[in-house]
């Protein structure tokens, strides 16, 4: 599909996604719950988009999961994938807005329907989108009701990440992809944090995809041509880069909307200390958590082991059940 959203500064903007609908979930249009799903890092080219693969499941974890609960699955591939770019990777305002109109323009295809209820649920870079869908949902979109979010290792304090990740082949990828992304976004020119000699290799790597979930990312070669000071730490500090950080990362919890949080022990890419420092702090703030550890499981295997728990968690939240809670 292609529907209408917003840009991070509220301007009108094209998306492209996927609609799923189940063929066992109840027969009146108004009542098919809506679960919108936010994907992972897969690259900031237009052509990376998972809409335009052909093996689209493999880009929505536990889809056959969530059809066989009866819900309508939405999956934006975010704007600038598969639509006009540039592509806003980690801009977490704008990647919300998407998230949140993949409910509103699934609602309006002829035949589909769907109630007003809806979840949402991101791995990774996903996981940030829909943290942000919790903040921004009630004031964006009051017509419909947010019974949950799921995140799986969601980024959440971008400026502690990015210097945790820095010396690493991913950490050293995805920051290319971020500050990319921020440079063109926020008109910010590349220059004023990034080495001028590693600028051409920041765009190679922006022209690459990632495919599949687990792995792949590893087999980006460009990195290996960005030194560990490609990126200049006092500009990191300083404005307009530090507040485009800032303002790109998640803060808390807005409301009582219920939060799964699934976080892979294992994982050195978003890093389990800062994502319990997260929790800590919206707990203390009276936000319902439940934070799920995963013993053994790195970035690239959260994912699909968290699959189980996001699934059953959903489901309670939309037949109504108490939300567990184990924030102390």
């Amino acid at each position: 599909m292609l529907y209408s959203t917003r840009d991070f500064r509220g301007r009108p903007i094209a998306a492209s996604g996927i609609v799923v609908q189940s063929e066992t979930g109840s027969q009146n249009p108004a009542q098919r719950d809506i679960v919108a799903w936010a994907h992972p890092t897969i690259g900031t080219a237009r052509g990376c988009a998972p809409s335009l693969h052909k093996d689209i499941p493999q880009f929505i974890l536990g889809l056959n999961d969530m059809i066989s609960e009866g819900f309508i699955v939405t999956a934006t591939d975010y704007p600038g994938l598969g639509t006009v770019g540039p592509a806003g990777y980690l801009v977490g305002r704008g990647q919300a807005y998407a998230v949140i109109d993949s409910v509103r323009a699934a609602r309006q295809i002829p035949g589909l329907g769907g109630s007003d209820r809806y979840a949402l649920w991101g791995y990774s870079q996903g996981g940030q989108a829909v943290l942000f869908g919790e903040n921004l949902a009630q004031s964006y979109a009051p017509e419909l009701k947010l019974v949950g979010v799921a995140a799986t290792a969601p980024p959440t304090n971008l400026d502690a990440l990015l210097r945790a990740d820095i010396n690493s082949a991913t950490g050293k990828i995805l920051a290319a992809m971020a500050v990319q992304s921020w440079s063109r976004k926020y008109g910010v020119a590349m220059d004023t944090l990034v080495a001028p000699s590693a600028i051409g290799k920041v765009a190679e790597i922006n022209n690459n995809c990632i495919n599949n979930f687990e792995g792949q990312i590893h087999d980006l070669s460009d990195e290996k041509a960005l030194p560990k000071d490609f990126i200049s730490q006092q500009a990191l500090a300083s404005p307009p880069w530090s507040q485009i950080i800032s303002e790109n990362s998640v803060h808390g919890i807005a409301g009582k909307t219920p939060v799964l949080i699934m976080q892979g022990l294992a994982d050195t890419l978003v890093w389990p200390a800062i994502t319990e420092q997260f929790v800590k702090k919206a707990c203390a703030a009276g936000a319902v958590i439940q934070f799920v550890t995963l013993p053994q499981k790195t970035h690239d295997s959260a994912g699909k082991a968290s699959v189980p728990e996001a699934i059953g968690w959903i489901a309670n939240r939309f037949a109504g059940q108490r939300p567990p809670n184990n924030c102390r």
